[in-house]
């Protein structure tokens, strides 16, 4: 499963106007309340992640990353509902089963550090509307039979991410002789695997009220192997956009540092937002 876990300080950057030289010591660390959480319309609530932010260029207690119950006195909610803790998979979640086109408010408190913070979101849901037209492209020629995602949009919902995955990669499969990078040998790939593995796309600002359906094509560099693939769509709310596009972007092109958009009242860093999301299938030959 994945954790995030955010080990940078997010909470307060330096904006002294066009210098990207900051010193990271002047930088005020404050402790704060790191959060995972997503919300999906048909599944229970469940995976959520409670960690906690470290000072920079100290060292880092991975004992401590995680926020739990008993020692950091968490208390987290979710429409008034207590969460859960799960000592099998260090996670939180509730019995609540998300639907559509409704509002969830989070609220966390806990003790970090011997001081009480406390954090709050809200997300709401998309609306029905968005379905894959095929969950299964069957087989598909490298180069020769593009994997065309054809699906309806969720009205009022215009951000749609595509996490694609060579579900059997290896080194063995790997497709070497690709136009983009040609040169790629064994030993590079070792190092750099996963890189290649996964890969994702967005699709921005679309006409989400069309009246035919919408479009992704999976292009050479999003498929590395010859493979079975596996494609998460997600429809996302303004929560889970904003996260996507602004929580690597932290500094803009003239070296002012910004502050990525995390939707959290209070003393939290993180994301909590939701998605309408569905599952296609292909498999990736070559051409003989």
């Amino acid at each position: 499963m994945k954790k995030l876990v955010l080990f940078l300080l997010l909470a307060l950057f330096v904006t002294a106007c066009g210098d990207p030289a900051v010193d990271v010591q002047e930088v005020e660390y404050r402790p704060r309340i790191t959060v995972e959480a997503y919300v999906y319309p048909g599944e229970q609530i469940k995976d959520i992640v409670l960690t906690r932010n470290f000072e920079l260029e100290q060292p880092i207690d991975t004992a401590a990353i995680l926020l739990l119950p008993n020692v950091n006195q968490v208390n987290a909610t979710i429409n008034g509902v207590p969460l859960v803790f799960d000592p099998s998979t260090f996670t939180y979640y509730t019995n609540i089963i998300g639907d559509y086109n409704t509002s969830y408010e989070l609220k966390v408190s806990a003790r970090i550090d011997g001081i009480d913070l406390e954090t709050s979101a809200v997300t709401t849901t998309p609306s029905p509307g968005f379905d894959l037209l095929d969950n299964d492209l069957g087989d598909l020629i490298y180069r020769e039979n593009p994997a065309n995602i054809k699906f309806t949009p969720s009205p009022g919902t215009d951000f749609y991410a595509f996490s694609i995955r060579a579900e059997n990669a290896t080194l063995d499969n790997f497709i070497y002789d690709n136009p983009f990078i040609p040169d790629l040998t064994r030993e590079d790939l070792e190092d750099t695997f996963n890189d290649f593995r996964y890969q994702y796309n967005l699709l921005i600002n679309v006409d989400s009220y069309s009246s035919v359906p919408l479009e992704y094509e999976v292009l050479g560099l999003d498929t590395w192997f010859y493979s079975n693939y596996s494609v998460i769509v997600y429809a996302g709310d303004k929560n889970f956009k904003d996260f996507v596009l602004t929580a690597k972007q932290v500094q803009q092109p003239d070296g002012n540092f910004i502050e990525p958009a995390f939707h959290l009242e209070g003393d939290g860093i993180g994301v909590f937002a939701s998605a309408v999301r569905d599952t296609l299938t292909f498999n990736l030959l070559q051409n003989n």
